[in-house]
């Protein structure tokens, strides 16, 4: 069986995170991860990238934190792309743009959160809503985008009723589901994800993986953390 994370955040990028490159990479191979997906904040959200800078540049800076961590990784563990779209504590997770692709889609940042969900669809790419029914003193209401493709129906950084209410939501409208942690420091004690029975080898094989439903979510406890 092979497990991956697909919520994880840098402290290069994503402001609101700690973990270091080397230690994204000590703590999945540690407890028995193929492959973790970075998902930094993206440039409308809580990002470390510097908004002045052209928007290709910004590209450019957004991917170095995931670009830190698959070169530290190695053959130790598998690390793949995605990104978290942000709008007034709602996010969207994204799976299967690349730099290039990101590079060409500057339009993307003047899109309403209902506009880009149906502008995924459009593309192909993977569009899942992120702890949907999360609470917070930042967050003002809770707002839901059935136009996602998916819902992450478990967050390992979630209370029971947020995740509860996720799951529910998601086979109330026929969404396909992903887990995830939504790690942001080493100390995190619970850790989730999707284990499948096949090795991931590309974002393409895990949105394929997801949308037949082969995809299993898995909850552990962090063996780093005692």
């Amino acid at each position: 069986m092979y497990k991956y994370e697909t919520h994880c955040h840098t402290k290069m990028i994503s402001a609101c995170a700690s973990l270091t490159a080397e230690q994204i990479v000590e703590l999945y191979v540690k407890n028995g991860y193929s492959g973790v997906f970075i998902t930094d904040h993206f440039l409308n959200g809580n990002t470390t990238v510097d908004r002045r800078l052209p928007y290709k540049e910004q590209i450019d800076r957004f991917f170095e934190g995931y670009e830190d961590v698959k070169k530290v990784a190695g053959n130790s563990l598998q690390v793949f792309f995605g990104f978290e779209y942000s709008y007034r504590g709602t996010d969207v997770l994204v799976y299967g743009w690349n730099k290039l692709q990101l590079k060409n889609r500057v339009a993307i940042m003047s899109m309403s959160m209902k506009e880009f969900c149906i502008y995924c669809g459009e593309q192909g790419v993977l569009a899942v809503q992120a702890h949907p029914f999360r609470e917070a003193d930042y967050i003002d209401h809770i707002r839901l985008y059935p136009e996602t493709e998916g819902v992450e129906v478990y967050n390992a950084c979630r209370t029971d009723l947020c995740n509860d209410l996720g799951a529910f939501y998601a086979e109330k409208y026929g969404k396909v589901v992903t887990a995830g942690t939504d790690i942001h420091h080493f100390t995190q004690k619970k850790l989730s994800g999707m284990e499948f029975d096949k090795k991931i080898n590309s974002e393409a094989e895990f949105i394929a993986a997801i949308r037949s439903g082969k995809g299993k979510i898995i909850k552990t406890d962090n063996v780093l953390i005692k």
